[in-house]
Parts: structure tokens; C-alpha cells; sequence
């Protein structure tokens, strides 16, 4: 009895054994993973994350001074956008083109730096690339929609200088040359630069003075460049064409009637009166038109005082938003291929089709010094009669 008990404990265990055998294994539980200490990098792409530390740093700053001849309706709308958008405050100082090139290289010579951004032409281009007052702008460039070649005209950023890339351009405008008061003049009559010689308009053409960089020299050193000959500015002289600075006195003596014709005009200043529903048109000459960035260039100062302040300035200033409201107040069409331009008069708005003569032009740039030389000596013999 005893030894069967000793037989059935040992067939149990067996039978123990075996079911332990059988029976399916639980894997063991994870073990938790630790916790990284060190924080997960942003998801947000370089361009974001550098786009949000330089506002930051430019709302600390919280001002930027802007050196411009643009019109009080442009500097006012820009202030008001980068105060709401921004919270910069943004001060103007302001004047004619060339006194605001002349103030920006008087400081630099003093190392008085108070400039942060500076718009300025492209005849004041040389003087101030030799003063040495600008740094280098392109990595100041953040956002995508500034950078991105296929929003621009020919389809990359225009700069000055392509070797430094310190000079932007964002505008080019078709510039026609000849503005009319419509109750003097029919378009038709200005249909060619030949009408132009007709003896009927003898001393009452109004021109910007052409001895001085502006519209009026630009103009003529065209003239003798591609559209026409030098022959043809000797003969415009004795039309006698009464030569004056100002220019909004020019656009406003054609628009009251004191003269028909303007050679010259100061493009803001016509859209301004056409606003005003003066009589004023565009006539453009069957052999073509040029393209010009005039005044249309910026740049940052080199000892900007305020310069995450000028970073974001200028990333706004060449967005379709910026640039949006810079063509409503100013009246030139952007560089940007999206910015609206049905509020434009079509004149000025580069059209398919039509002969344009480019401000970029390499061989016009080359010889723009001597071109201007020939014009200064050409009106000089005839104001000094």
C-alpha cells in the first residue's frame, strides 16, 4: 500500500511536469524605455525658427529709421503695418533723393550711425556702392515667398550688384516718357517720338531738367542709346523746351494747363494727380518704351542700429503683401509677378508685346556715364543761349 502511494506521488509529479512542459510561456512585460531628458528638437523648418528669433529680437529693439524720398501716403501705410503687424515704430526721415544720399554718406563719414534701411536710385547706385554704407542683404532674406525665384520678374531677384548682393531691386516699371493734359493734346499726337519735332509744339514742352540725374536725362540718354540717335535730341532742343526741377511742380503745371506736354514726369507724382482725376494721359511712342527701376532699389545700412528691426523691414517690404501696398501708394509696378496691378494706369504696367528697353540692359549700363556726359553737354550748350 505504502509503496503504490510512493508510485502514484511520482506519477503526479511527473504529470506535473509535463503540464508545466505544455503550458504556453508569457513573454516577460517590457520594461518601460527612459524618459530623454533632453527636450525633442521643433518640427519647424530653419527658415521659421530663424524667422521667429529675429522678431523677437526685433520687437525688443522695437524701432527702425528709414531713410526714403518715397511719398508721405507710402511711409505713412508702411509705418501703420510694421506698428500693427510687428509692434515696430517705424521713423522716416525723408527728402529728396539726392539730399537722402548725401546724408546717408555724410554720416558714414562722421560713423554716425543712425540709418537702418535706405531706398534710393539707380543713378545714386554708384555713389553709394564706392561709400561703402551698405552690408551684405542676401542672408538677411528669410522668408520663403522673398526668395523664391518664380515670384519675380525674369524669374530671379534683381540686384545691382550681383557680386556683393548688397542693392535690390523691386520695381520695374514700363516708364512711358511723355505725359499730355488730354484737353491740349489728342494721344494720337504723340504717337511717335517724330511728332514731338513738330513745329506746332515749339516752346511748350516742359522737361525735367535733363543736365541732372532723373527721369528727364534718363529719357534722353535712351534716346541716343536705342530708340533713336543723337541727331534726334539736337533737333528736340529747337523745340526749345522749357527745363525745370520739382517734381511735382512739373506734373502739376501740365495738369492746370500752363504747359501740354511733360517729357520727364515724375511717375508717382502723375499717378497722384490722376487720382485727382487731373487730365492728364500717358502717350507712348510707337518705336517702344524702356523699363526702369528708378528710384525702385534698398538696401541695409552697414552699422544699422536697429538690425533685426531692418531684417524684418525688409522681408515685409518685398512680400506680395508689402509690396501690395507699396504699388497702391506709389504707383510703379513691383518685381514681384503677383502683386495686383489693376489700380495701375496700363501705361506703366509692362505689357506683352510691347518694345521694352530694358533698365538692366548690360551694354546701357556700361556706357550710361558717357551717355549721361553727351546729354549734360548737349542741354548745357542750350541753356547757357
Amino acid at each position: 500500500m505504502q509503496r503504490i502511494t510512493k508510485i502514484g506521488m511520482v506519477a503526479l509529479t511527473l504529470l506535473a511536469i509535463m503540464m508545466l512542459a505544455c503550458a504556453p510561456r508569457s513573454e516577460p512585460a517590457p520594461v518601460p524605455a527612459a524618459k530623454d531628458s533632453a527636450p525633442t528638437q521643433s518640427a519647424k523648418p530653419g527658415w521659421e525658427q530663424e524667422w521667429e528669433r529675429t522678431l523677437v529680437a526685433a520687437r525688443k529693439e522695437g524701432q527702425l529709421n528709414f531713410y526714403s524720398g518715397y511719398n508721405a501716403e507710402f511711409r505713412q501705410a508702411m509705418a501703420e503695418a510694421m506698428a500693427t503687424k510687428y509692434s515696430i515704430k517705424m521713423e522716416s526721415v525723408t527728402g529728396s533723393t539726392e539730399d537722402v544720399v548725401a546724408r546717408v554718406l555724410s554720416e558714414s563719414r562722421s560713423r554716425v550711425d543712425y540709418a537702418d534701411v535706405q531706398t534710393f536710385s539707380t543713378t545714386s547706385a554708384p555713389l553709394l556702392q564706392s561709400g561703402g554704407v551698405f552690408q551684405p542683404l542676401e542672408k538677411s532674406l528669410i522668408l520663403p515667398e522673398v526668395v523664391d525665384p518664380k515670384n519675380w520678374y525674369r524669374g530671379q531677384l534683381t540686384w545691382l550688384d550681383p557680386d556683393e548682393k548688397k542693392m535690390i531691386a523691386w520695381r520695374e516699371s514700363a516708364t512711358p516718357s511723355i505725359v499730355i493734359n488730354t484737353d491740349l493734346v489728342k494721344p494720337e499726337e504723340m504717337s511717335s517720338w517724330d511728332r514731338v519735332l513738330d513745329p506746332k509744339w515749339k516752346g511748350k514742352i516742359l522737361m525735367q531738367d535733363p543736365t541732372a540725374s532723373g527721369a528727364g536725362q534718363r529719357i534722353m540718354t535712351w534716346l541716343i542709346y536705342a530708340i533713336k540717335n543723337r541727331d534726334f535730341v539736337n533737333a528736340f532742343v529747337k523745340q526749345e523746351p522749357e527745363i525745370q526741377r520739382g517734381d511735382r511742380l512739373l506734373v502739376e503745371w501740365v495738369a492746370r494747363g500752363r504747359f501740354p506736354i511733360l517729357i520727364g514726369g515724375n511717375n508717382s507724382q502723375v499717378y497722384q494727380f490722376m487720382q485727382a482725376r487731373s487730365p492728364l494721359k500717358y502717350a507712348i511712342p510707337t518705336e517702344g518704351a524702356y523699363t526702369t527701376l528708378g528710384d525702385g532699389c534698398v538696401a541695409i545700412l552697414k552699422n544699422s542700429p536697429h538690425p533685426n528691426a531692418a531684417k524684418v523691414f525688409i522681408n515685409f517690404f518685398l512680400s506680395k503683401e508689402g509690396q501690395t501696398i507699396t504699388t497702391r501708394k506709389m504707383g510703379n509696378q513691383s518685381l514681384r509677378v503677383d502683386v495686383p496691378t489693376d489700380h495701375m494706369d496700363p501705361a506703366v504696367v509692362r505689357q506683352p508685346g510691347t518694345k521694352y528697353f530694358s533698365a538692366v540692359d548690360k551694354g546701357y549700363l556700361e556706357k550710361e556715364p558717357e551717355l549721361k556726359k553727351e546729354v549734360t553737354e548737349i542741354f548745357n550748350a542750350y541753356l547757357k543761349k
